[in-house]
């Protein structure tokens, strides 16, 4: 992680779409962490922290620090590959997103098109 950071400027894209998904994974897994390590690696990834910055608060070295992002980010996508949660949430979400746009253009309004509309708003929340 650290290496894709130190070519954050010549690739910033990459490294947003690793950003994003770890912080993704771990929006959906992070509570199977101890609160020391959801801290650090939401420090790390989310709120952008530096290593140095993190070793420092901590009485860690960056060595250290680093160890415990990589651990977490390889259980995080252990934890995907085995529960599939991230990819059935967006699964669903684009089926949500279907269905509604499917339900708009039918014209279907009234009592019932707010009754399916709150249905598929219940839905969307579950993920």
């Amino acid at each position: 992680m650290e290496e894709q950071r130190k070519t954050k400027k010549s690739e910033p894209d990459d490294w947003l779409r690793e950003a994003y998904e770890l912080a993704s994974l771990f929006d959906r897994y992070g509570a199977l962490f101890d609160e020391r390590q959801r801290e650090i690696f939401e420090d790390y990834i989310c709120n952008d922290m530096s290593l140095a910055e993190i070793a420092e608060r901590e009485g860690m070295t960056r060595q250290g620090v680093s160890d415990l992002v990589k651990r977490t980010s390889r259980k995080l996508r252990e934890y995907e590959d085995g529960l599939h949660m991230v990819r059935k949430a967006r699964e669903a979400d684009g089926m949500i997103s279907e269905l509604t746009k499917r339900l708009d253009e039918s014209g279907l309004s009234g009592e019932r098109g707010e009754e399916i509309r709150g249905l598929l708003k219940k839905l969307s929340e579950l993920f």
